[in-house]
């Protein structure tokens, strides 16, 4: 349910709003904190977070997600099972790539350990590799069965023999090389890591993540999607819609301004994130968002790029109305807020 907020008619809310975000802004600092006490996802906090949400930026600087799994499901086991799946593993994570020049072929050697903490295995990758490159791949069953051998314009064993007339070049030796190295073999795209996190207050497992794909995460059996989160407000709005994309928003401002310390009336927050999503989708608050599509030609061109506005404006005959408040005080009369909305006339007998 929306919160009513009571307020004065004629009141300059969005004024009073941007002065109430704005002050406890300046004190915010522009550091990037370690994040819930894990080592290794540091999330955007402070002044530069705020930036990046009021700007709706496509992509926040450090997406995270937040990933709960389902009451039966929850063991470290599972957890770390879940986070195997999730992360991406390319090829470079899970083995030694060499290329065999003089037989034109590329030699992958399978690290054990890294397979095992991937939850793969090498007949796995051979498929997988088979299936992205269309191209053979042959596991070496005599001297060391975790290596496979990549051979480039070669489809089926049967091929072998044409590949003596006609070699590979060295230029798609490398090329090929390239591609490999960075193929993903496992994994949702954009998730790079998934950290299995103990929460002391439930005692429940959860993952928090660097990258963020809600899309895809959301597909998964053994989440609980009702509890899964992303600091990736354009991704929610994507997915869950416009509703949910503002209440992303309060979310977001509200844990950047707790994690600063600074109280600010939650009523300024749903201000901003109303501002933002009213026209149906999320909204920056700059120059392409609200501010430059305002109706009135002098607050646009007050606000940046000043010529062109008046010069469009000029050009196809706009109207201006002054009905807000800067175009009133750049023509110098009253602004029609408070006190100035009120016309009084007094006619003498």
């Amino acid at each position: 349910q929306r919160q009513m907020c009571i307020r004065d008619s004629y009141e300059a809310a969005g004024i009073i709003t941007a002065q109430s975000i704005g002050e406890p802004g300046t004190q915010m600092t522009m550091r990037t904190f370690h994040y819930a006490g894990v080592a290794t996802v540091n999330v955007t906090q402070g002044l530069p977070r705020i930036i990046e949400i009021v700007d709706a930026r496509k992509v926040p600087s450090t997406p995270t997600m937040i990933i709960r799994l389902m009451p039966d499901k929850n063991s470290p086991e599972e957890a770390q099972k879940l986070a195997a799946s999730l992360e991406i593993t390319t090829t470079a994570n899970i083995a030694q790539i060499e290329t065999d020049v003089a037989q034109r072929r590329l030699v992958l050697k399978l690290n054990k350990g890294n397979l095992k903490q991937k939850n793969m295995t090498g007949l796995e990758v051979k498929d997988k590799l088979e299936r992205a490159t269309r191209l053979l791949v042959q596991p070496d069953k005599e001297k060391n069965p975790s290596t496979l051998t990549l051979i480039p314009g070669v489809h089926s064993p049967e091929d072998l023999a044409e590949l003596a007339e006609n070699p590979p070049s060295y230029t798609m030796l490398l090329q090929l090389e390239e591609k490999i190295r960075d193929m993903r073999l496992k994994g949702i795209p954009n998730i790079e890591r998934a950290n299995v996190q103990l929460d002391d207050k439930t005692g429940e497992y959860y993952l928090s993540t660097i990258g963020s794909n809600l899309t895809r995460v959301s597909e998964i059996e053994t989440i609980d999607r009702t509890r899964t989160y992303t600091n990736n407000i354009i991704e929610i709005y994507d997915f869950l819609g416009i509703e949910a994309a503002r209440q992303a928003i309060i979310n977001e401002l509200q844990a950047t301004l707790d994690g600063a310390r600074l109280e600010v009336d939650v009523r300024h927050l749903l201000m901003v994130a109303d501002v933002m999503t009213s026209e149906g989708e999320v909204r920056a608050i700059g120059r392409h968002g609200v501010s430059g599509t305002k109706h009135s030609i002098l607050a646009r061109a007050a606000f940046e790029v000043t010529v062109n506005h008046l010069l469009k404006a000029g050009i196809i005959g706009e109207r201006d109305y002054l009905t807000g408040v800067a175009e009133n005080i750049i023509v110098g009369q009253p602004i029609s807020l408070g006190t100035g909305s009120v016309e009084l006339y007094y006619i003498p007998e």
